[in-house]
Parts: structure tokens; C-alpha cells; sequence
């Protein structure tokens, strides 16, 4: 492994002291420009940071970009990086990517120190329903796009799901095949896990069923949380005969539960998820789920945010709201209700 290259070397090597390569490379304007210049060809001979910090200053043109996501356990996060990383490499830049675990401390603590890497642009997918991330970075001028989940400030590209209609097309399935009593396993209030479960409240809405405030659990976008979130519906002593869980994740972990419980799937229980991840067409799970392109959308958000970066003048028109279109996917895990009362929670 290279040993990394300190800033006490560089300044040794450039005959200058610690300090001055410091303010060279927080790109200070306390050094004369012919030291500067003599520094910045040490920190490229030293390899300080692969070079790139210098050729960012020397140029004044950033070709990293921060990638901001909440998890990489859900294998769409992941798709979207290969996606992001892929494409901003064809068009000559590097990506530096953060993972907040859905935690907004976490998530500004990250964002603050990739604004700090003197990145050209940030993506983000966030988590934080207060927005303090997004609100950082816009305040600061930094191009910025917003990716799956959106926080609602203004002024920021935004590339996401159609998360209500996708919910809502899942439950009317649900519905459909003669289910009444529907629960719903929550995500976290951000947008997405807001607009999923708007989605769940339409479709039962326009059926003329009420949404009880019993079936609805909110839990972390894991299959742990999926589990823990079931364990409080099975032990609730309300009746349901099918779940729509906010996240593929969360509905592995609910057919944990339900098997746990000696629950089958779908002939006591019918169970719906959201994501499609790769994972959940594989014989042993076959659930059923909504489906949206995640590459697609990567993709889009990615070209995007080098567009404003490219050519901020001419992209000061207003902010592009891109809302990808969801398609349900029927496999296994659901079943018309035959029997009206089904089984109850005791």
C-alpha cells in the first residue's frame, strides 16, 4: 500500500514552510502567485493526494464529485453508484462517496466534509426530513441534484420514483384479490416513506376502507426493522390478511417473522414490497413488488449534475423534477383471500 505523502515532505521538498503549503492548498490568497506555482509542482512531484488536489488548484476547476447515499445494503443504492461512478468517469471525473446510514447528524457531518474535498457537485439521496444537508449545500452555491429521495427545498434538481402511485398500485392489488384488512409496514417520514404511504391510504381510500391507525407501523428500511415492525403487528391482536411493506428489505425480514409465527406465504398472509431488488425474484423469496428503474434514474441525476457543473450560465432556468414511472410485479407472495375472516391476531 502507498505510504501517503505529507504536507511536512512537500514543504521540505519545496524548500517553504508547512504553513504555506497549507494556504497553497486550501487555495488561500496569502501566497504570492510565484510561490504558489512552486508549490503546487511539489505537491505533483510528491504525489500529495494522487496529484489531485493540485490539479484542481492549478486549473480552479474541481473534477470530484461527491455521491451522498443512505445505505448500501439495499442492492438499488448500489446499482445507482456502479450507474454514477460509471458515467462520471466517461466524462473525466472522479466520484467520492459517503453512506450516512439514514442518520442526519451522520448525513451532515458527511456532506460537510465532502464540500471540504473542494468537490465540483454533490448527489444525494438524504434522509434527513429537515433537510440541514441540502440546505448547507445550496446556501453555499455548490451544484447539487437530489436522487430518490427529495427533501422539498427549492432551487435543486430532483430524479425519483413515483413512490405514490407505485404504493398505491400495490395495494389496490392487494385489494383486488379480496384483501380488506391491509396493513402497512412504514418507512421513515422522508419523501419516500411519506409518499409510499400516501399511496397506501389512496388506494384504500377509493376502495371506501379505512386506513386504522394500528396497521401501520413505521421501522428502519432493514430487514430487521421489516421483522421487528411484523413482530408488533402479529402481537397488536388486530386482524389483517395481507401486509405492504415500504421496502423489499423490510419485507424479508416480515417473512422472517410470519415464518417465525409458523405463518405461511401467501396462504394465511399475503405480503407486497417496493424496491424490486435483485434478490427478491429468486425462487426462495418470489416476491411480489413494485418496480422502478434505479440505473435509469442514476443516470439521469448524474448528467444532470455535470450539466450545471459544466455549464452553470446557461442551466440558471429552473429546477428539473424528474418523477420515474413504477410498475407492479406479481410473483408468489400474494393470493386471493378465500376465506373473508382469514386468521386473527390474537
Amino acid at each position: 500500500m502507498r505510504r501517503k505523502v505529507t504536507l511536512s515532505e512537500v514543504a521540505e521538498s519545496a524548500g517553504v514552510s508547512v504553513q504555506t503549503v497549507s494556504n497553497v492548498v486550501n487555495n488561500k490568497p496569502v501566497v504570492s502567485e510565484e510561490t504558489r506555482q512552486l508549490v503546487l509542482t511539489h505537491l505533483s512531484q510528491c504525489g500529495y493526494r494522487g496529484n489531485a488536489v493540485a490539479r484542481s488548484l492549478k486549473t480552479n476547476k474541481s473534477r470530484l464529485i461527491g455521491l451522498v447515499v443512505p445505505s448500501m445494503t439495499n442492492s438499488m443504492y448500489a446499482e445507482v453508484a456502479e450507474t454514477v461512478v460509471r458515467e462520471a468517469e466517461r466524462r473525466g471525473y472522479t466520484v467520492m462517496m459517503a453512506v450516512t446510514m439514514r442518520d442526519a447528524k451522520t448525513e451532515l457531518e458527511l456532506v460537510n466534509t465532502v464540500v471540504d474535498h473542494n468537490v465540483a457537485g454533490v448527489l444525494m439521496s438524504s434522509s434527513d426530513p429537515e433537510a440541514q444537508a441540502s440546505k448547507m449545500v445550496l446556501n453555499l452555491g455548490v451544484p447539487y441534484v437530489e436522487l430518490l429521495n427529495r427533501t422539498g427545498e427549492e432551487g435543486c434538481d430532483v430524479f425519483e420514483a413515483d413512490n405514490r402511485r407505485g404504493a398505491q398500485d400495490a395495494v389496490e392489488h392487494l385489494i383486488a384479490l379480496g384483501h380488506q384488512r391491509i396493513a402497512h409496514i412504514c418507512g421513515l417520514p422522508n419523501s419516500t416513506g411519506s409518499r409510499r404511504r400516501e399511496g397506501y391510504e389512496q388506494a384504500l381510500a377509493d376502495a371506501g376502507l379505512k386506513a386504522e391507525s394500528g396497521l401501520m407501523i413505521s421501522g428502519e428500511y432493514t430487514r430487521q426493522g421489516g421483522r421487528a415492525a411484523c413482530e408488533r403487528l402479529l402481537q397488536s391482536g388486530l386482524s389483517f390478511s395481507a401486509i405492504f411493506c415500504a421496502s423489499d428489505l423490510m419485507a424479508y425480514g416480515a417473512m422472517e417473522a410470519l415464518m417465525a409465527h409458523g405463518l405461511k406465504v401467501p396462504d394465511d398472509l399475503s405480503l407486497v414490497g417496493f424496491d424490486d431488488m435483485s434478490m427478491s425474484s429468486l425462487p426462495g423469496i418470489n416476491l411480489s413488488t413494485v418496480s422502478f428503474d434505479p440505473v435509469k434514474t442514476g443516470q439521469r441525476a448524474i448528467e444532470q449534475l455535470i450539466r450545471r457543473i459544466e455549464f452553470p450560465t446557461t442551466m440558471k432556468h429552473a429546477a428539473v423534477h424528474e418523477i420515474a414511472a413504477c410498475s407492479l410485479v406479481k410473483r408468489g407472495t400474494t393470493a386471493t383471500l378465500s376465506d373473508p375472516v382469514r386468521r386473527s391476531r390474537a
